[in-house]
């Protein structure tokens, strides 16, 4: 009797039938391990199917380690070897939160836990079809260079409608003005690896992004914390630390800060600039939630027209964190550095990816994504700065858009307290410290809006004030 049973009215292709199905009679035993696998021939014949489709099958069980091809001897089953993974040591609260924990946390949290601190959006807030479509038109239109390497300066159409849409903040760049990356991560380690060195003092923003910490402590550049206000920095803090220790750059987010949810003010934008020529330090501007905010303010890079200022933008957030597309826009010949670095660590970009998010972008579907998605978080801000301030918690700011809520417990000095509590109810709150370079304890912790509707969540923050 034939184990495998293939019918012709299945959703699947023949060949994802015969794979399935062979999987799982080798996962639970019936078939067995290091018995030799019916030959294609035979198999097409008792199955009355091209030899064709059982051979893509067999390559596709090959390639999962479920077969194995032994030159003139065929098929011999080789059931692939699965090894446990404990990640639940960070949600459970049994790792101290650092960093790294917050960046892997995002990576390896059960499904069965609500993030309700994590970057990530709620699957059905993202434009999946978008996605998709753009995938289609990919597909549709490929042609042999996408075989080849692509432009280490980024695929050039994409760039060149990067130029349009930075002109609509009013940043003029030449196409050769941007860069292309993966993701915003890449584009600021490209920055310290080419303008900075080991032992060299930055500015930074205190909260801040954790991972920034992370990567400036990798090469052994020293950040000086600045504490963020609710309009952008402290810059009268500021000043001094520029003057005590000469940093080289500074790292800020000036629209939508993560974590606080605040937003640089064109005032403070104006002084800080003056502050850094005055200091002599260059100044890199995160602007990754720039689509989430709408409103077309001022950046730093606007005034500065990209003189002292490195741009950094990106797609993760509002396309797909899976294309890793984002860029950097500055001065022509600091990005033709930037393009050497990057050559010499990656080659270049993923073509694919870059002609993905160009598709995506050149389509009037991702506005109108962009504007369900800014639409849905206005509500959710609402919602969730009055549900905590009816619940007691203070809040750092109203944020004019984005995500994150930056808030406080008033009895509580510690938030890695809510963490560890959380956890036991199965929700992940990041303790506020790993948003801050030293990680000393604060009683402020962020939540990402789109959650703070669940049921759970509700329930335990109701529970936090009792």
């Amino acid at each position: 009797m034939a184990l495998v049973r293939i019918s012709g009215s299945s959703e699947l292709s023949l060949v994802e039938q015969i794979v399935g199905q062979m999987k799982q009679l080798i996962d639970n035993g019936v078939v067995r391990n290091g018995s030799r696998a019916v030959s294609i021939r035979c198999f097409a014949r008792d199955h009355k199917i091209s030899a064709h489709t059982v051979a893509e099958a067999y390559a596709r069980l090959v390639a999962h380690g479920y077969y194995q091809s032994r030159p003139r001897s065929g098929f011999f089953v080789s059931r692939p070897q699965v090894y446990a993974h404990s990640s639940d040591a960070a949600e459970d609260g049994a790792m101290e939160p650092d960093h790294l924990w917050q960046l892997r946390s995002h990576f390896t949290m059960r499904h069965d836990r609500l993030g309700a601190s994590s970057g990530r959006m709620p699957s059905d807030w993202l434009d999946i079809d978008l996605i998709r479509s753009g995938m289609k038109l990919l597909a549709a239109k490929a042609d042999t260079s996408l075989a080849q390497y692509g432009d280490p300066y980024g695929y050039a159409p994409l760039r060149g409608l990067l130029q349009t849409r930075l002109l609509g903040l009013g940043i003029h760049a030449q196409p050769e003005q941007i860069l292309l990356t993966s993701g915003a991560t890449q584009a600021a380690d490209l920055v310290m690896r080419c303008f900075l060195k080991r032992g060299d003092r930055v500015l930074v923003e205190d909260p801040g992004y954790f991972n920034l910490f992370s990567n400036l402590h990798l090469h052994g550049i020293r950040p000086v914390p600045v504490p963020r206000k609710a309009d952008g920095p402290d810059l009268d803090m500021l000043d001094a630390l520029a003057r005590e220790h000469r940093p080289a750059m500074m790292f800020v987010q000036s629209m939508l800060h993560a974590p606080t949810g605040s937003s640089l003010s064109p005032a403070n934008a104006h002084r800080l600039l003056k502050l850094a020529e005055q200091h002599d330090f260059r100044i890199v501007e995160n602007d990754v939630y720039c689509d989430m905010l709408g409103l077309t303010l001022p950046r730093l890079a606007t005034l500065d027209q990209l003189a002292r200022v490195f741009y950094v933008g990106s797609f993760s957030k509002t396309l797909s964190s899976a294309t890793r597309v984002g860029f950097i826009a500055g001065a022509a010949q600091f990005v033709d550095e930037l393009c050497s670095h990057k050559m010499v660590a990656s080659i270049t970009g993923s073509q694919v990816d870059e002609r993905l998010v160009y598709h995506a972008l050149s389509e009037g579907q991702y506005r109108r994504s962009v504007e369900r998605m800014r639409y849905r978080l206005a509500n959710a801000l609402q919602m969730a700065g009055d549900m905590l301030e009816e619940q007691g918690f203070e809040i750092f700011c109203r944020p004019l858009g984005g995500k994150f809520v930056w808030a406080r417990h008033l009895q509580i000095d510690d938030s890695e307290d809510i963490w560890r509590r959380a956890a036991q109810a199965g929700i992940l709150i990041a303790p506020g410290k790993v948003f801050r370079n030293h990680l000393q304890a604060t009683p402020w912790f962020r939540l990402n809006v789109a959650y703070c509707t669940e049921p759970a969540l509700l329930n335990f923050l109701r529970g936090l004030r009792a």
